[in-house]
């Protein structure tokens, strides 16, 4: 009896700690982006960002140098993680609403792609480092890794090869079979805090950064859970208006 009641203790601490203790910030997966049925996000993937940027306090990642002489500068955040509706004690991640249906790698299969980096960076998987992103195109397959561990709370490296220039890696997500709909893309920045307006992050405020802006034009909803509309209300004020498009203007053509 005593051992029953020892096993389900642990067990329970560590269900808990998995999902709701870790220090690191995550990404996380989910559908139904509004929680309202019958809307047209009900089959649409998109990630959670509360806890993008959390530790920095700003809008990028500072990379530290490491004992590896390969790829020294790294940082072991953000990874990814996923809604599910079964444990009550997941607190962030715990949302019946928006988690995934059925068994990863069965049901859906859930591609990360890679769709804008630069040279001399890349994204490690920590224990599958076969999952390895340095080429833009190249995606691996969350929900392979999901089913082989159990769970969907993973850890990633983000590595370069330097810990002063910007670095940056934008994904998106897709299913490989098709029953969601693909995420808009998101971004990660490391190192340098980039210019207000420049969206479409490459260190330069340009067209591509303009066009950005408009497909968010005056929605009102920016919050640390879309990062402020990945940045495009850049005054943080929850609203992509003039205010956001005078600080891109301020900055129109400069580079980092």
């Amino acid at each position: 009896m005593k051992k029953h009641i020892f096993l389900i203790f642990f067990l329970s601490f560590v269900t808990v700690h998995v999902y709701a203790e870790c220090p690191l910030d995550h990404f996380i997966i989910g559908i139904n982006e509004d929680s309202i049925s019958g809307t047209d996000d009900d089959n649409k993937l998109f990630v959670d960002c509360r806890q993008k940027y959390r530790s920095s306090g700003n809008w990028y990642y500072s990379l530290s140098a490491s004992i590896f002489s390969d790829y020294k500068w790294r940082i072991g955040e953000p990874g990814f993680d996923g809604f599910q509706g079964t444990n009550s004690n997941a607190m962030y991640t715990y949302d019946p609403n928006r988690c995934l249906a059925g068994n990863p790698n069965e049901d859906y299969q859930i591609m990360i792609e890679c769709i804008s980096m630069p040279a001399d960076f890349r994204a490690v998987h920590k224990d599958y480092p076969q999952f390895t992103i340095n080429q833009i195109g190249q995606s691996f397959n969350h929900s392979e890794i999901h089913a082989l561990r159990g769970d969907p709370h993973m850890h990633m490296s983000f590595q370069a090869v330097d810990g002063i220039s910007l670095f940056w890696i934008t994904w998106q997500m897709y299913d490989a079979l098709g029953q969601y709909e693909p995420s808009e893309p998101f971004t990660l920045v490391f190192n340098v805090k980039p210019l207000a307006g420049d969206l479409v992050v490459d260190g330069t405020v340009d067209i591509y950064d303009l066009a950005e802006l408009s497909y968010y034009w005056l929605k009102d909803e920016g919050s640390i859970y879309n990062d402020y509309y990945e940045r495009a209300d850049s005054n943080r004020d929850g609203k992509v208006n003039f205010l956001d498009f005078a600080m891109l203007a301020s900055n129109w053509l400069d580079s980092l």
